[in-house]
Formats: C-alpha cells, sequence, structure tokens
C-alpha cells in the first residue's frame, strides 16, 4: 500500500509540473499533429493509378539490329583468327545481321585485341568482339563438342536514349549494370514500364541479343548445315518480355519510404527534449536525492516517469496515426498498404501505432 501512495504521489508531483507549462504541452502534441497534415497535403496532390490487369508485352524478333546502328556501319571481331571455322561462324554472322555489320576482323589473342582497342582509333567502329575460348591448334581444327564463348561490347552503351545518358538519372545507361540484379530506385509495377524490349541495361538496342543469337545459329551450321537449315525454316525465335501482375502506382509510397522515419522522429524531437530537460532539472535541484532520504526507491522514480511520459506520448501518437491512416484522395490511405483490403489496412494502422509507441 506504501509504494502504490509514493507512485500516485509521483505521478501526481509529474502532472503538476506538466500542467504549469501549458504551451509547451500544446506544442508537443502540435508538431506531430502539424507532420502529419503535411502527409495528407502531400498524399492528396500526388494520384494513384491503378493496373487491374497483367501488363503484357509484344513478341519481337531478333533477325536484325536497330536502325541506329545500322547507319554507323559497324564491324565484328573473332578471336582466335588462326581457326577457319570461327572465321566462318563469324562470316555467317556477318550475313545474318545484313548490312549493319561492314566487315570482319580477326586476333589471334584476347590480348591483341585488347592493345587494338586501347590503342588504335577505328577500335570504335568495332560492334562486339566474339572470343571462343578452346585453344585452336592448327586451321583446320573443328569446333569442340562443348563450345565456350564470350561476347565483349563497348563498356558505354552506344544506342542509349537521351533521357539516359545523364548521370543525374538513377536509371541511367552509362553501362551494362552486370552487378545489380535490381535497379537503384525500383518503382511500383514492372521496371520500364513502356519499353517493350525491355530498357535498360539495353541488350535489345545495342545489339547484344542479336548478335548472340546469330553465333548460335551459326553454331549449329557448323556442326550440320543441312540439318540447321532445314532446322531454321521449320523455328523462329521470338523474345518477350515477362507478363507483370496487376499492381498500383504509386509514386507517394516510394517517396515517404524513405523519409517516414525522418517525419516521425522530427515529430518526437521536441518532446524527447522536454523529457531530457525535466528529468535533469529534477536531477540540478536535488529533488531526487531528497525523495531517496525519505526512503523513496529509485525503481519507483523511474517508473513514475515513464508511465508519465507514456500516457502523454501515447495521446500524440493515437492522434498521428489517425491522421495518417484516414482516407483520402478518392479512398486511398496516407500509408496505402499493399493489400487494399479493409483488413489489411486496420492492421497497418494498429502495427503503425504500436511500433511508434
Amino acid at each position: 500500500m506504501a509504494v502504490l501512495q509514493q507512485f500516485g504521489l509521483l505521478l501526481w508531483k509529474n502532472y503538476i509540473q506538466q500542467k504549469r507549462q501549458i504551451l509547451v504541452m500544446l506544442v508537443e502534441v502540435a508538431l506531430p499533429l502539424l507532420f502529419s497534415a503535411t502527409l495528407i497535403i502531400l498524399r492528396q496532390n500526388v494520384s494513384v493509378t491503378t493496373y487491374p490487369d497483367a501488363t503484357r508485352y509484344d513478341r519481337f524478333p531478333l533477325s536484325d539490329l536497330p536502325r541506329p546502328l545500322c547507319f554507323k556501319q559497324l564491324q565484328l571481331a573473332y578471336v582466335p583468327s588462326n581457326a577457319s571455322v570461327v572465321r566462318g561462324i563469324t562470316e555467317d554472322v556477318q550475313r545474318s545481321l545484313g548490312s549493319c555489320i561492314r566487315t570482319i576482323r580477326g586476333f589471334e589473342t584476347e590480348e591483341q585485341f585488347e592493345e587494338f582497342v586501347k590503342t588504335d582509333p577505328e577500335s570504335g567502329k568495332i560492334l562486339a568482339a566474339i572470343v571462343f575460348e578452346h585453344p585452336f591448334s592448327h586451321d583446320d581444327e573443328p569446333l569442340p563438342l562443348q563450345v565456350s564463348y564470350h561476347l565483349r561490347f563497348t563498356y558505354s552503351p552506344r544506342n542509349a536514349p537521351a533521357r539516359e545518358k545523364s548521370e543525374f538519372n538513377p536509371n541511367n545507361d552509362l553501362d551494362w549494370h552486370t552487378l545489380s540484379l535490381f535497379p537503384l530506385f525500383q518503382l511500383p509495377g514492372p521496371r520500364e514500364q513502356h519499353e517493350p524490349h525491355g530498357g535498360t541495361p539495353g541488350y535489345f538496342r545495342e545489339g547484344f541479343l542479336q548478335v548472340q543469337h546469330a553465333v548460335d545459329r551459326a553454331i549449329m551450321k557448323a556442326y550440320n548445315s543441312t540439318t540447321a537449315a532445314a532446322l531454321f525454316k521449320q523455328t523462329q525465335v521470338l523474345l518477350s518480355r515477362f507478363p507483370y501482375p496487376a499492381f498500383i502506382y504509386d509514386i507517394f509510397i516510394l517517396a515517404i519510404q524513405n523519409q517516414l522515419p525522418l517525419l516521425l522522429v522530427l515529430s518526437f524531437t521536441y518532446t524527447s527534449l522536454n523529457i531530457v530537460r525535466a528529468v535533469v532539472q529534477e536531477k540540478e535541484r536535488k529533488l531526487k536525492e531528497y525523495m531517496r532520504m525519505m526512503g523513496l526507491s529509485n525503481w519507483l522514480h523511474w517508473s513514475a516517469w515513464f508511465l508519465m511520459f507514456f500516457l502523454f506520448l501515447s495521446i500524440s501518437v493515437f492522434f498521428v496515426t489517425v491522421l495518417i491512416c484516414v482516407k483520402v484522395n478518392r479512398g486511398t490511405l496516407v500509408i496505402q498498404p499493399v493489400l487494399s483490403k479493409v483488413p489489411a489496412s486496420r492492421n497497418v494502422c494498429i502495427s503503425l501505432f504500436v511500433l511508434t509507441l
């Protein structure tokens, strides 16, 4: 009973101290509401587009290079040049790509090709180099049963659109992005939604897919030209982007997912400073030591402070949660959950209230 009386007196003491600072209390409550109102205003000004159906893309062939590359009269390089079968495969690739490839150029080793790229200005005309990893010992040696090759293109793409050549664009096309599995900034919906050929990195618009397909066809012809020709007459290789399921395009969520923690911290910064000030001021005036000399335990003192500010902050957090979960802009929440059902919205709001506390 004595502990409860002491605890009640401590709560009464803390309440009297807060009651004497009405203006401070109003600012502590109004500041979180101000940031929440800012989110509501932004939510109302950002439109939401719903795509109820799956996004599907048309098929496209790999027979020709993009027209901008054909105007440059490019060349093909191949390694090694001491094997007639490699030279024949490269010539077949040149015929498959049509008039876009003017000539072919052979190199004995990959090191020679790299030296050519570093020193010769004519290297800028080479579209790609077809490098076979098998060491051919003589000119008439056939292809091995397991062929291994790789394609070497320029580091900087040639055919990127102007909007993606700027370094300020987060989705810039200045390199092939081979170290990234996903874009740096992922937008809702399919990546580069309006690009039927896939967009960045430009595997289609830079000719990578066309050259790869032509090399594979030429290798099949090198093994058995008659059977390969009959097979090519019956089949056609077409590519298409994977369909994307229904989604909601909401750019506001992309921005708020990084800024919401900062806004919550700023909302309660003033409250945190006042909590620290109240505790420190009590210690500076030696009030805590006087109460301990009268028999007050340390844990009871801190429990009273905790309960006092917990109840006070619960009021602010409650109103912040209500404002954030209010439906604005045609029934859209400030924090739109992944599922647009009512139970999901309720769960998000409850989780936000608990996490903020």
